[in-house]
C-alpha cells in the first residue's frame, strides 16, 4: 500500500515537474502541443532518477539507500530484458513470437508471485514494528521519567 502511494506521489511530482519546467501541454507555446512525446514522459516517470537522487540526499539510512540502489538496478535490468524481448519480437517468425509470448507470460507470473511475497513480508514487518501510538506513549513516559530524575537531583 505504501509502495503504491509512493509511486503515485512520485508520478504526480514528476508530472508536476514536467508542467512547471514548461514541457507539458500548457507550456506557453500557445498551440497546446506538448514538447515531449508520450514515450519520453513515460520513460521519465519510470526512471525518476532526479527524484531518487534528491531523496538519497535526505537523512535516509545507508541500508535503505543500498536497497533503493539494488531495486533501481533490478528495475533497469528488467527494463533492458523487456526491451530486448520487444526488439526480438519485432524481427522474428510466428513460431518464435509465440515462444517469446510464453516467456513474457511466465515472467509476468513470476512477478506476480514476487509481489505477493513482498506483500507478505511487508505484513510480517508491520506486525513486528510497534504502533505509532505506542511509540509516542513510550516517548512521553521517558520524558516524564527524565523530568522526575532532574527534580530529584
Amino acid at each position: 500500500m505504501k509502495a503504491k502511494m509512493l509511486i503515485a506521489t512520485l508520478s504526480v511530482l514528476a508530472i508536476a515537474g514536467v508542467s512547471v519546467a514548461g514541457n507539458g501541454p500548457g507550456d506557453g507555446t500557445g498551440d497546446g502541443t506538448p514538447q515531449q512525446s508520450k514515450q519520453q514522459i513515460k520513460e521519465q516517470l519510470q526512471t525518476c532518477t532526479d527524484l531518487e537522487k534528491q531523496r538519497n540526499k535526505d537523512g535516509v539510512p545507508d541500508e535503505v539507500k543500498e536497497c533503493v540502489k539494488d531495486m533501481a538496478q533490478a528495475r533497469e535490468q528488467y527494463q533492458q530484458r523487456l526491451q530486448e524481448c520487444k526488439d526480438e519480437l519485432a524481427t522474428c517468425t510466428d513460431a518464435e513470437r509465440q515462444r517469446l509470448r510464453e516467456q513474457m507470460k511466465e515472467r509476468l507470473r513470476d512477478q506476480t508471485c514476487d509481489r505477493e511475497q513482498l506483500r507478505e513480508r511487508l505484513r510480517e514487518m508491520r506486525e513486528c514494528l510497534p504502533d505509532h501510538q505506542d511509540m509516542m506513549d513510550q516517548a512521553k513516559d521517558q520524558a516524564k521519567e527524565q523530568q522526575r530524575e532532574r527534580r530529584g537531583k
